[in-house]
């Protein structure tokens, strides 16, 4: 471009020098030719008479002569010689070659061209064929020729020979040339002058033009630096968006300049109006005051909080970060938010599965180890049973021997299927009928109680995948504990719904509740608040359950009931 800018600057200079010289020629061509046209007509007019017409002729050349700018006029003949000049010692020399006066070509437009003059300065020289004054001019030109070239004695008889020259020489001069030459000093010096104006000029153009060159390569080195920072921070500004994590920053003045989704999620504000805030109005006392433990760390602190947040309660994780500037200076701070509430709830539900999974090994033992003996014992009471009479005493010991086996039996048996892995075959079921089923087991026992049954089932709940036996056994037992926890009556609901992922069924009853204490453990094994319970109905709802690939959770309210919530991903 530089390159570029320079040939255009120097082209310019070179175009402007030759109009200058140009313009030079043309303006000592015009006045050339204006001077030799006056000098032909003050000698057409001063050659009206031929007594003393030489000398008017040469006081005329000399008169021009002095005008300014004017080095020489002269007159010669087609060969050359000079037959007039205002310095008359010149007349009768030769001016120039017949060979160069042809050359030349002159005629009666006037032409131009610059002579060498040694060491002076080049001369402009005007010339053209000199306007005809008829045979008396010539002849008389020719006399002043004579004249000039006679000796001192001779010039004695000039006025008698100017009188009658035409007579005596008898000869005229034909077509004579006039040259007159100008002084170019002026006009050089004021093309030198124009030259340096014009190089000052150039000088001036290409500074200016590389200084918007560079100019405009700064601007667009800008304009590509911010357009550089602008994708950077639209950039940086997805990735902070994006993140699975809480992002806030907040300014030196503690003032939040930036919170992404996930952290206004979690803190339960919305991230536009947390903007510009003070950051002791969007988060939390505990998350401000581990800031304050922060200052003056060089690395960032982190600590697991409970973080309450509006009506949000949870376990979270924050990281702080002081950000501090080379020269120590605080630019604000990064706060980082991680919710840690499905990392325990994971925690728990593989600590809770490491418990069952080893007290399944335990009860597959024992089972393993009672059953037979419990096999030789109920055979030994059927034996002595029929020994005895119907009603004898003996044979009643002897039923309640059998009766007791027969229930350990069962209680090994609900304790190999719970030690057992599930086996779920799922299959398209009607969730309708699966609830009926359902109901009818128990419907008895609750119209016993005075409890009422309500079956809600969504209307255009399609059929889903699982298996229904395992999935009634779950439900079975979940509406057996139901009605136990309603000995006074009371409503038993079975609610079948679906969510945008998941089938809901729901068991809601209106019993005494759990108490706080209990629900903690109310899934776990052989935990169970009842006389008469084994404590693996819950336990074996939960393992039917997490075999489908879904979640058992529950909500109670002691004195107003409890309802379990059976979460199934759709695709089951």
């Amino acid at each position: 471009m530089a390159v570029i800018m320079t040939l255009v600057v120097g082209a310019l200079a070179v175009f402007n020098y030759n109009r200058e010289v140009r313009d030079m020629e043309k303006v000592l061509g015009e006045k050339g030719e204006a001077l030799i046209r006056s000098f032909e007509a003050g000698a057409r007019a001063g050659m009206m008479g031929s007594y003393g017409a030489q000398d008017r002729l040469q006081a005329l050349i000399d008169a021009t002569a002095e005008l300014p700018d004017i080095r020489f006029i002269l007159l010669t003949d087609r060969e050359g010689r000079v037959i007039a000049h205002n310095d008359e010692a010149k007349i009768g020399s030769t001016y120039l070659g017949s060979d160069q006066i042809r050359a030349m070509s002159p005629g009666q437009q006037a032409r131009w061209m610059i002579m060498e003059d040694g060491d002076q300065a080049d001369s402009f020289v005007v010339y053209k064929e000199f306007v005809s004054l008829g045979t008396g001019g010539s002849r008389m030109m020719h006399q002043m020729m004579g004249h000039h070239m006679m000796g001192a004695q001779e010039r004695a008889e000039n006025t008698r020979w100017g009188m009658n020259g035409a007579e005596t020489a008898g000869k005229t001069v034909d077509r004579p040339l006039i040259f007159i030459g100008l002084d170019t000093e002026p006009f050089i010096e004021a093309r030198q002058t124009d030259v340096r104006v014009m190089i000052m000029t150039s000088g001036v153009l290409l500074l200016v033009g590389l200084g918007c060159m560079i100019s405009l390569f700064w601007v667009q080195a800008y304009r590509r630096s911010r357009q550089q920072l602008k994708d950077s921070q639209i950039f940086a500004s997805e990735i902070v968006a994006h993140l699975p994590i809480g992002l806030v920053v907040t300014g030196p003045d503690d003032i939040v300049t930036h919170i992404n989704g996930d952290a206004a999620s979690l803190l339960g504000v919305e991230a536009e109006i947390a903007l510009h805030q003070n950051v002791n109005d969007v988060l939390p006392a505990a998350i401000v005051e581990l800031a304050s433990e922060s200052s003056g760390m060089k690395g960032p602190i982190t600590k697991e909080l409970q973080v309450s947040s509006g009506d949000k309660c949870f376990p979270g994780n924050i990281g702080v970060a002081q950000v501090v500037s080379d020269e120590g200076l605080s630019l604000g701070a990064i706060f980082i938010l991680s919710d840690l509430t499905e990392i325990h709830r994971l925690q728990a539900e593989m600590k809770q599965r490491e418990k069952m999974a080893a007290i399944g090994n335990l009860a597959a033992g024992i089972a393993h180890e009672v059953r037979n003996p419990l096999s030789s014992i109920k055979g030994y009471a059927t034996y002595f049973a029929g020994l005895f009479d119907e009603d004898s005493d003996n044979r009643k010991a002897a039923m309640v021997m059998i009766a007791e086996t027969e229930r350990l039996n069962r209680v090994i048996s609900e304790l190999l299927d719970f030690s057992r892995p599930s086996e779920i075959s799922p299959k398209e079921v009607d969730m309708a009928f699966v609830m009926d089923t359902v109901s009818r087991l128990f419907q008895q026992d609750a119209t016993d109680l005075g409890i009422e049954v309500v079956i809600d089932v969504q209307s255009d709940l399609p059929p889903v995948k699982l298996d229904a036996d395992r999935m009634i056994q779950a439900l079975l037992n979940m509406g057996i504990n139901a009605i136990q926890a309603m000995d006074a009556g009371g409503r038993l609901t079975l609610r079948v719904l679906k969510s945008d992922t998941d089938l809901i069924i729901q068991v809601e009853d209106t019993g005494h509740g759990i108490a706080e204490e209990n629900m903690a453990t109310v899934f776990d094994p052989y935990f169970t608040t009842k006389s008469q319970g084994t404590g693996l109905g819950l336990a074996v709802v939960r393992k039917i359950v997490e075999g489908h690939g879904g979640y058992v959770d529950f909500a109670s309210s002691v004195g107003n009931g409890t309802t379990f919530t059976i979460s199934l991903p759709q695709s089951t």
